[in-house]
């Protein structure tokens, strides 16, 4: 068989060939399938561009709507929910972060009176007494070390004081620090950072 021949012809019988011009069949086209008409001759294209897609119709422009909501509340909430290792106990900021440097671990929690505190606060701040609970978490999960330590923040102006601790570092994955003032009790964590 030759390379060039068309499969599905006897051999020695000429394929059929079709002679028509571009378009002609939407002459036969009745009233009722003018629509197809119009689209195969480009007069009503669908609307191109992303944003044009999405506000078209009422129903895009419902679905467009929910996702920006659900955008906006999921921004919104990552916001206000803050960090693991920050948070606000008593009337006091609370901020800890966790290093291992030269196979020592450092904890140190910075103390400060809040934003909403210090707007409100006019003289000097009271003394308050911290008790910070230490749990240094290995990489299988397991409770490696526990310390606890009593702090007393002093400073008339508010400034930032800090609970400092210190550990071996036996593989150290993560540190979760309770801290307890006036009664009130805030849980920080912290992933090790290695440097």
């Amino acid at each position: 068989m030759e390379n060039n021949a068309i499969d599905g012809y006897a051999e020695g019988e000429e394929p059929l060939h079709f002679y028509h011009q571009k378009g002609e069949f939407r002459k036969y086209y009745d009233n009722d399938k003018m629509p197809l008409r119009d689209l195969a001759e480009g007069k009503n294209l669908p609307k191109r561009g992303l944003f044009r897609v999405l506000v078209s119709t009422k129903s895009n422009r419902a679905i467009f709507m929910g996702m920006i909501i659900c955008m906006a509340l999921v921004f919104v909430l990552s916001f206000l929910r803050g960090s693991a290792n920050e948070g606000t106990v008593g009337g006091m900021y609370c901020e800890m972060t966790a290093f291992s440097f030269q196979e020592q671990l450092l904890v140190s929690v910075e103390v400060r009176p809040s934003y909403l505190t210090k707007k409100h606060h006019r003289g000097d701040y009271e003394d308050k007494t911290f008790t910070a609970d230490f749990q240094v978490t290995d990489s299988d999960g397991q409770v490696s070390r526990e310390i606890s330590q009593t702090f007393l923040y002093e400073s008339p102006e508010g400034e930032s004081r800090f609970i400092r601790e210190s550990f071996s570092d036996y593989d150290a994955g993560k540190v979760t620090c309770s801290l307890s003032v006036d009664g009130q009790t805030i849980k920080l964590s912290s992933s090790v950072i290695r440097k």
